[in-house]
């Protein structure tokens, strides 16, 4: 029995470690990329921000713009005076030479799984997003989604994003 207590501890241990290691690297991976975005950009090279915009090519979801002054509500996010939006953290965001604006995101996701025992554990998770607007409508595209929880935090960005600015 006592054996059994030790590798059950021992377990819940490994995975509270991974899980911390995952978030950490997500955070970090998401800071380089700001950095590089940055620094890039602070020396004229706006083409590392296209290229990886044009990486987001997959349509998330689109609505009709109701709001014709959505940019002044949208304006203290790409400013950086703004950040929190909803649950999400837009950690950079930058208007690209096509007038879109590229979004790069985190959410913190709260789990409650069979393997933690009702522990409820955070997972953070990086969302990279591009909004297009056209005449009539926004269209926010992303990279593909990894797994249901990451599809489903792209869906609720996007009604989030969407009710903002409308």
């Amino acid at each position: 029995m006592k054996t059994r207590i030790i590798l059950l501890a021992g377990a819940a241990a490994v995975y509270v470690g991974y899980r911390l290691f995952q978030n950490y690297r997500t955070k970090s991976g998401t800071q380089n990329l700001i950095k590089q975005l940055k620094d890039a950009s602070a020396v004229g090279m706006t083409d590392v921000a296209e290229a990886f915009a044009e990486e987001l090519s997959i349509t998330v979801a689109k609505q009709a713009i109701s709001n014709p002054n959505w940019q002044q509500t949208f304006q203290p996010y790409l400013e950086g005076q703004q950040t929190r939006l909803g649950d999400f953290v837009i950690q950079h965001a930058q208007t690209l030479a096509d007038g879109s604006c590229l979004l790069v995101t985190t959410a913190d996701y709260r789990e409650n799984s069979q393997a933690s025992r009702g522990v409820a554990i955070n997972d953070v998770h990086n969302l990279n997003f591009v909004l297009k607007t056209t005449d009539t409508q926004h269209i926010l595209y992303s990279d593909l989604h990894t797994d249901l929880v990451d599809k489903t935090l792209r869906s609720d960005f996007a009604k989030t994003l969407f009710q903002h600015i409308q």
